[in-house]
């Protein structure tokens, strides 16, 4: 039997302004359901499996069973899901503000590695996994929607302004000092600074040069014609080396090597 792929549209406007994406797969015991390779895209995905949980290759590190309620937060390396049995995988990805407000906590320690949700949250992950468990994979959408509508309930005008900036940074700005970019966003150097490792637990320069990464991703796999010297100059670096170089420590493989990938999963802008 073929893996069943459900995308969903959550029924309130506010929940589909926060959330990138809402899916799920169910695929039988030998099924390779995923194939292929998951950018670092500086995104956060909260992953429920319901069945036997996956295996992950984190960029070489093995681990044979992922958390069955499990945070990943990618900036850093390549990440591939193993089957090990049928499951079922529902998921959520959302920007790192979102994530902070979701989880009620920085993400300061939450990345590049997957996190057990039941340490951050506390039983409630397991409890929503039980309840996933029972319900049919096309009524997912609306009890992850519902269980963000709970967490997400004190979400205000703070928070949406934290959003923005956040934003802001990764999609729309290249190379610029913090107190250049601080001037286009209207704040102070201190409050850029402070706002973002409060609620991403990264640097003003961290996101934007992670935007960086995942714009130059997104170039690679969607215009191949383009060489990388050109991908390089669009995206604000300096020769085609430094770019292959800091594409290198980040996605921990070349350009060419990326690029020549058959199957890979990349966050695209809006």
């Amino acid at each position: 039997m073929p893996a069943t792929f459900y995308m969903y549209e959550f029924a309130s406007p506010a929940m589909r302004d926060l959330v990138r994406s809402a899916w799920s797969v169910s695929y039988d015991a030998g099924d390779d359901a995923m194939p292929g390779l998951i950018a670092p895209d500086a995104h956060v995905e909260l992953v429920f499996q319901t069945g036997e949980p996956c295996g992950l290759d984190l960029s070489g590190r093995e681990y044979a069973s992922s958390p069955r309620a499990m945070l990943y937060a990618l900036r850093r390396g390549v990440l591939r899901l193993h089957p090990r049995g049928a499951n079922t995988i529902a998921a959520i990805r959302v920007a790192p503000a979102v994530a902070s407000a979701i989880l009620g906590r920085s993400l300061v320690d939450l990345w590049n590695e997957p996190i057990d949700l039941s340490r951050v949250i506390g039983a409630e992950a397991d409890e929503l996994v039980e309840l996933l468990a029972r319900a049919p994979q096309c009524a997912l959408g609306q009890i992850l929607e519902a269980w963000l509508i709970k967490r997400l309930v004190d979400w205000d005008a703070t928070h949406v302004r934290n959003h923005r900036l956040q934003n802001a940074l990764f999609w729309k700005f290249a190379n610029d000092p913090v107190a250049a970019l601080a001037d286009k966003l209207g704040v102070t150097s201190r409050t850029l600074r402070r706002h973002c490792e409060r609620h991403a637990g990264l640097s003003p320069k961290q996101i934007s040069l992670s935007g960086r990464i995942l714009r130059s991703c997104i170039a690679l796999r969607s215009k191949p014609e383009l060489s990388l010297a050109v991908v390089a100059s669009d995206l604000g670096f300096g020769d085609q080396s430094a770019f292959t170089n800091t594409f290198g420590h980040f996605v921990t493989m070349t350009p060419s090597q990326f690029r020549a990938e058959p199957i890979v999963y990349c966050e695209g802008a809006t």
